[in-house]
């Protein structure tokens, strides 16, 4: 069964890989400054940078995960350490003029895997992220893996270009319902290998960013609540530096897709994604939590009634959330809450998950 799976996806994958056209290997994928929260929980400014390069290997190898089409956005032809060199010196002429910054630097899918960016790259962009330590105008690191990835070796070589500054690895942990990741999301990681990766990043005071997926397929809204509020928790009882929670969106060429367009799936509620974020922060009060708004509110993405001017209000609560850590910035109500409500209970009833459906909720 697992087999047929992976052939599915595979294929699946395939299809669509043969759309992606040609773009300058120069350049990144995007890369934009924007307002953050570090670790030490003052805010400053942060570069994004998503790399261009061939995508990620897990992939390739297996048609990756149920709801990421990131791998349509690398590039159909090789990209060389000489490439990957310029489209950092490319991003990193944007922050200049700041005088304190932090540098995220993303791909789709791992950065310390050898596949997608070789070590020489690693080195160089390491290496110039060292000099901006030492001028003091670098504030933090964050970097992207998959946790077979995050080695003592890539740690050592980490630390020893960036000495002292809060460096993170996000690691697409998802969920620690193990079957769920390695099923519903086909993730390919073990919790087993995630506590390995945070015992190993420990040894070298680097942090571990717990990526948690809100709504994955094959689980219904209430059973999504409940697994993204235990997963939060869980990841900082073993660990992990912060938490984001990703609400799930659904992307083209995807498995996810698939059953959305069927009517079989509807991303998260912002009534849940409120739920989650109030549950695990207080019970975490000293700990970052995060969560994404990308998508947020279409119909591909999280929302609640698409008509109702809650999204738009949901949405730019959790972005302050996300900022301040103020919890009582998601105390909004509006009455399609009873929607939400009566939706969950009668997805229960159904047992299976369900798509948008109508409901009279007034």
């Amino acid at each position: 069964m697992n087999n047929y799976f992976e052939f599915f996806l595979k294929k699946m994958r395939e299809k669509y890989l043969k759309k992606r056209k040609e773009s300058n290997p120069n350049k990144p994928i995007a890369t934009w400054i924007q307002d953050d929260i570090f670790l030490d929980k003052s805010v400053g400014k942060s570069l994004t940078i998503i790399l261009r390069t061939v995508g990620c290997r897990w992939a390739y190898q297996s048609g990756g995960c149920t709801m990421c089409s990131y791998l349509m956005e690398s590039s159909p032809s090789p990209i060389s350490t000489e490439n990957l060199k310029r489209q950092f010196d490319y991003a990193i002429e944007k922050v200049k003029d700041l005088d304190e910054f932090s540098v995220k630097i993303f791909t789709s899918g791992s950065f310390l895997d050898e596949f997608e960016v070789p070590e020489e790259a690693r080195e160089y962009i390491f290496e110039k992220l060292g000099e901006l330590e030492e001028e003091g105008k670098l504030k933090e690191i964050a970097i992207e893996s998959r946790p077979e990835f995050i080695t003592e070796e890539n740690l050592k070589n980490i630390r020893g270009y960036i000495k002292n500054i809060n460096v993170e690895i996000g690691v697409g942990i998802e969920t620690f319902n193990e079957e769920i990741r390695n099923i519903a999301i086909h993730k390919g990681v073990k919790t087993e290998d995630i506590i390995n990766a945070i015992n190993t990043t420990k040894k070298y005071n680097v942090g571990i960013k717990a990526y948690l997926l809100i709504k994955p397929l094959f689980i219904t809204e209430k059973d999504a609540i409940l697994d993204a509020i235990n997963s939060g928790n869980r990841a900082f009882e073993i660990g992990c530096s912060r938490v984001s929670f990703c609400p799930a969106t659904v992307h083209k060429g995807t498995l996810m897709e698939y059953f959305w367009s069927k009517n079989q799936y509807r991303p998260p509620f912002l009534w849940s994604i409120v739920e989650i974020l109030k549950n695990v922060k207080s019970k975490n009060q000293d700990r970052i939590v995060m969560c994404d708004t990308s998508g947020i509110p279409t119909k591909r993405g999280a929302h609640n009634k698409l008509n109702c001017e809650c999204n738009y209000k949901i949405k730019n609560a959790i972005e302050k959330f996300t900022l301040t850590q103020d919890i009582d910035v998601l105390d909004i109500e509006c009455k399609c809450k009873k929607y939400w409500e009566s939706f969950i209970e009668m997805e229960e009833r159904n047992i299976v998950p369900l798509g948008d459906v109508n409901l009279s909720f007034e």
